[in-house]
């Protein structure tokens, strides 16, 4: 795509040429394919170059075209929930882009002042504070824009420790009878204390939404825990809170206050896996990866103690050699639908999209030098305002 420039306040030349180069100069319908294919961020920044750009991105038909066509170009949506945090989203896999009018992923007005550490069912949960201190929570719901504050908990230090963060929410369908009859989404929001060496008992406090208070619990692992310096987040799936840890996964039940723990895969290197590695799920099946030696392998959960591998690829064929030789490059996230496809990232090189089947690697231009979120999100329709 041949590139232009954005501002509009730039000289006119009097030759024939320089006039043909001018981007005012292209129609609106050729603006509109070339907005389209821009990234979220870079979108926002155009409706501020002139009235015009204004218009056409401000028009009633924009947001379902864009959608439309980033799904198609990517199946994903690259949303940044703040100036520095991007997060891979979809549309659930029944939603039909053709009948959607007036959607985008995430608006603006979702952006929110503060952290995000977590994600369910479509909920948010947000931190005022850096989120390993242990207050400051809050719920928000993107539909609503509400946000439900959360109570410290009554043994939080002040300033002192690091607190790993748990968050999972579901929505209660109403037996036939029951009061009021509509269904109502609950949450859960762990905290629980960091520790790097081994631990066989540990504490964990939950709060419920449905009881408004905070409940404590000990969890008992045979085989021990520790905590991953970098991986203070969870991965909520299947009604469970899954931390990575240095030596296997701890794995939490916040409504029965039930814990257990998951070996890594017997043949993987547990420091590549929490290191450059990624915990999600895809195709309803818990995955896990990792990336090392420009090899990248992907493993999934058949029972709850084993490990099967589904994908092992070299990538150092497909990926520029940048990227290859970056340190830092990891895992970013599985398509929940599609399970040969992985998304690749690194700081420096921004993100690729695999297809582990077809050995097919793309870049997705326009998202290097951001963080990635630990977790995506499944995203239903919210209103474009």
């Amino acid at each position: 795509m041949a590139q232009f420039s954005l501002s509009s306040s730039a000289k006119h030349s009097s030759s024939p040429s320089s006039s043909l180069t001018n981007i005012n100069n292209l129609s609106d319908d050729v603006l509109a394919e070339i907005f389209v294919q821009m990234p979220f961020r870079s979108i926002l920044k155009c409706k501020c170059v002139c009235k015009r750009w204004l218009r056409m991105i401000s028009s009633a038909s924009f947001p379902t075209e864009f959608v439309s066509r980033q799904h198609s170009l990517f199946s994903t949506y690259l949303t940044f929930l703040s100036s520095h945090q991007l997060i891979l989203g979809f549309f659930p896999r029944d939603s039909d882009l053709n009948v959607q009018t007036h959607m985008v992923p995430l608006s603006p007005d979702t952006l929110i002042r503060g952290d995000v550490c977590g994600y369910s069912n479509g909920l948010f949960l947000c931190c005022s504070n850096r989120y390993t201190t242990g207050r400051g929570y809050f719920v928000y719901d993107p539909l609503t824009k509400q946000c439900t504050h959360i109570p410290s908990f009554p043994d939080a230090d002040e300033g002192q420790g690091l607190y790993a963060v748990g968050f999972l929410s579901h929505t209660h369908h109403p037996k036939q009878g029951e009061d009021g009859g509509r269904s109502s989404r609950c949450f859960w929001v762990v905290i629980i204390r960091t520790f790097i060496r081994r631990k066989y008992e540990f504490e964990v406090d939950a709060f419920s939404s449905e009881r408004g208070k905070w409940r404590q619990a000990y969890a008992s692992c045979a085989e021990g825990f520790a905590f991953a310096p970098h991986w203070m987040l969870s991965f909520a799936f299947g009604g469970y809170l899954y931390f990575m840890g240095s030596i296997n996964i701890f794995v939490f039940d916040p409504k029965f206050l039930f814990s257990s723990t998951i070996d890594y895969p017997q043949d993987a290197d547990a420091m590549n896996i929490m290191s450059f590695g990624f915990l999600g799920c895809s195709g309803g099946t818990l995955r896990i990866a990792d990336i090392g030696k420009n090899e990248l392998r992907v493993w999934e959960l058949t029972n709850p103690q084993r490990w099967h591998l589904v994908h092992k690829t070299n990538f150092s064929e497909h990926l520029p050699t940048s990227f290859c030789s970056n340190y830092y490059k990891r895992v970013a996230g599985f398509h929940p639908y599609d399970g040969d496809t992985v998304y690749l990232y690194s700081y420096v090189d921004g993100i690729f999209v695999a297809n582990l089947r077809t050995k097919k690697f793309e870049p997705i231009s326009g998202y290097d030098k951001s963080d990635i979120s630990p977790f995506q999100v499944e995203l239903s329709p919210i209103p474009y305002a």
